[in-house]
């Protein structure tokens, strides 16, 4: 009977501390295809600066991250239908957005990488200011603050914008002549230029723009997690290992 007690004891005292140890699973959504934030591997698995920032903040936090790849246009909705609990995917943080979801003190800025606001064309347009855009057909990526960027200037340059999913569907329609310009943040630009010479870049300059204020993990509205999320970022700043992971990638 002791023996039986005994056991029994130590199965409750085991089991009481798998409990004890039990981590949060966060589901984290990445739109996978903006290198060097965050895209797949020739092994399909995800790389990135995103995806090293988000698995060193889960340690941080003691919580585990379950990433769930979803477009980018679709990221603030399932925010909004709590269908996820942060969004880590290279996002700017905007007023517009605040509207609709809670944002971390921002982890990454442009200052560090070059401007969210740069233009892409074919080198031998050789066109170097906002002015050479006037009448040409401009893209970017769906639910952007660079297509918000492009609708505020649309009416004022004559733009007709044909915006698309995904930055690789657009650069191959640049080479084809179809789409005049992009407009991307400039560390996942140089990715392209760096793969097809024949593209060029420059900076854009717009009255406004200056209201983006760098990149940061995005919450549903009231989120429990936006101060744990906020102390860990600080945490990180402090001890040196976000700008190692900023001097890494970028």
């Amino acid at each position: 009977m002791k023996k039986l007690l005994l056991v029994a004891l130590l199965l409750t005292t085991l089991l009481t501390g798998c409990s004890q140890t039990k981590k949060d699973v966060l589901t984290v959504l990445v739109s996978a295809d903006y290198p060097p934030y965050e895209s797949y591997d020739v092994n399909g698995k995800l790389v990135g600066f995103d995806i090293e920032f988000g698995n060193a903040l889960a340690n941080k936090m003691g919580v585990e991250f379950k990433w769930v790849d979803t477009s980018f246009d679709g990221i603030l909705g399932a925010l909004q239908a709590n269908t996820g609990d942060l969004a880590i995917t290279g996002m700017h943080i905007s007023a517009e957005r605040e509207e609709s979801v809670d944002f971390s003190v921002a982890y990454k800025l442009d200052a560090e990488s070059g401007s969210a606001f740069t233009v892409y064309t074919l080198a031998a347009n050789n066109w170097s200011t906002i002015a050479d855009l006037t009448g040409k057909i401009g893209s970017t990526q769906l639910g952007t603050v660079q297509e918000s960027a492009l609708n505020m200037m649309k009416d004022e340059y004559n733009l007709t914008l044909d915006i698309r999913n995904k930055f690789d569907i657009i650069v191959q329609e640049m080479l084809l002549g179809r789409i005049d310009f992009m407009v991307a943040d400039k560390a996942a630009g140089d990715e392209f230029v760096t793969q097809y010479p024949q593209l060029a870049s420059f900076p854009l300059n717009y009255a406004g723009l200056d209201a983006i204020s760098g990149i940061g993990v995005a919450m549903p509205t009231g989120s429990e997690w936006v101060a744990k999320v906020n102390t860990a970022i600080e945490a990180m700043k402090t001890d040196g290992s976000l700008q190692a992971l900023i001097d890494k990638w970028f």
